[in-house]
């Protein structure tokens, strides 16, 4: 009995195949792959509320008082916020993902690296009493978020304008 190999045709039939899958399937992993980013900055800003959180219980429910960015701090002496929730957090918690600078002229690869954090803190949270009302203010603290990515560093329907935040009852949302 003489054994039969595949065709050329077959093969073909086969390869063509396994790239029509290929390509379907890629671009929906690219896709998971950047909602997989989108969820672990979310955790990081969940990470962030609870150390903020513990901070205050540790200071008589006072906000930290930090810098909003520190190269962008026209008020010299103000610690970063990684700084003073150094003992609350890993490190870690203050990378997002998909920090990728917009900027061309900043030195550095992402904002964590040359910050410290991928998060900007909210100035007006600054000499702030937990649940204390912002004063001079049109709005309340519930409605603005602490800490939020520096940019917007998320995708949302093909171009990167999305920005999570965390607010002051914890819970962190994309805007």
């Amino acid at each position: 009995m003489k054994q039969r190999g595949f065709t050329l045709i077959e093969l073909l039939v086969v390869t063509a195949i396994i790239a029509i899958l290929a390509a379907i399937l890629l671009p929906v992993t690219a896709r998971v792959r950047g909602y997989a980013r989108k969820t672990h900055c979310i955790a990081n800003l969940s990470q962030l509320g609870k150390a903020t959180d513990l901070y205050s219980d540790d200071y008589e429910h006072w906000y930290p008082c930090a810098a909003c960015m520190p190269s962008t701090e026209p008020e010299p002496g103000l610690p970063r916020i990684r700084d003073l929730l150094v003992f609350y957090a890993s490190p870690e918690v203050f990378e997002c993902p998909d920090d990728r600078p917009t900027d061309p002229e900043y030195p550095f690869g992402s904002y964590y690296e040359g910050e410290g954090s991928s998060y900007e803190w909210a100035e007006l949270c600054n000499h702030l009493k937990v649940g204390q009302p912002i004063r001079y203010a049109p709005f309340k603290l519930k409605d603005v978020s602490i800490m939020r990515d520096y940019e917007p560093f998320h995708k949302r329907g093909g171009s990167k304008i999305g920005i999570n935040g965390l607010f002051s009852d914890g819970h962190v949302e994309a805007f």
